[in-house]
């Protein structure tokens, strides 16, 4: 059985998350969104697919450790090239409405929101992550890792002898040992096609070969 989800609008977009994510104030007995940096990550990523769709890839993930909590946001076009600067911005823009503060290293301190974030129909946001990264690049081990890692790949850049005849091969041979088991099926049949789904996207010419 899935777990009951709770709908909410943020910026005139809806969002998701589990319905205990609806918690009461103990001090004045009102409700609140609980977004701890697991929720977070959940809008984030929500955003970034409700608003770029097929044309992004995002990954997030949430860390909460002693002292504080964080959230790391991966995000790339779909062959593995960074995001347009345009829509990273938006996104990282984004962000910002979810971070509890900032750290000032002029005084080595961490600095907490005084502002009330809400829905758009004033229910209170609490509890953000200390901190939200975003990376514009494909998470760690990733088939758009590999695509990236391909288009850069260049075996006179290694002082190691390469195995194989083909560049292509002296890749396989040279990452086969870091990969996860499948991950090179899995690459090849995403590169058969990849070209014309990038152009059924919408990609222009010199993302095509970025």
């Amino acid at each position: 059985m899935k777990p009951k989800k709770i709908k909410f609008q943020f910026n005139q977009m809806t969002f998701e998350l589990p319905s205990n994510s609806v918690q009461t104030d103990r001090w004045d007995n009102t409700q609140f969104i609980y977004m701890g940096a697991k929720n977070t990550a959940s809008v984030i990523k929500q955003y970034v697919k409700q608003k770029y769709g097929k044309r992004l890839t995002v990954w997030a993930s949430s860390d909460v450790y002693s002292g504080g909590s964080s959230v790391r946001i991966n995000l790339c076009s779909k062959n593995g090239s960074p995001a347009p600067y345009e829509m990273y911005q938006d996104i990282q823009n984004f962000t910002y409405n979810f971070k509890a503060g900032r750290f000032d290293g002029m005084t080595d301190c961490y600095e907490y929101r005084d502002d009330k974030p809400t829905t758009d129909k004033g229910v209170e946001l609490k509890y953000f992550p200390s901190y939200i990264f975003v990376e514009n690049r494909p998470s760690y081990g990733t088939v758009e890792y590999y695509l990236q890692e391909w288009k850069q790949f260049d075996p006179s850049n290694y002082s190691c002898k390469m195995v194989g005849e083909t560049t292509w091969e002296q890749f396989v041979n040279f990452n086969k040992n870091y990969m996860k088991a499948g991950m090179l099926d899995k690459l090849t049949k995403y590169m058969v096609n990849l070209q014309t789904e990038l152009q059924s996207l919408g990609y222009t010419e010199e993302e095509l070969v970025a």
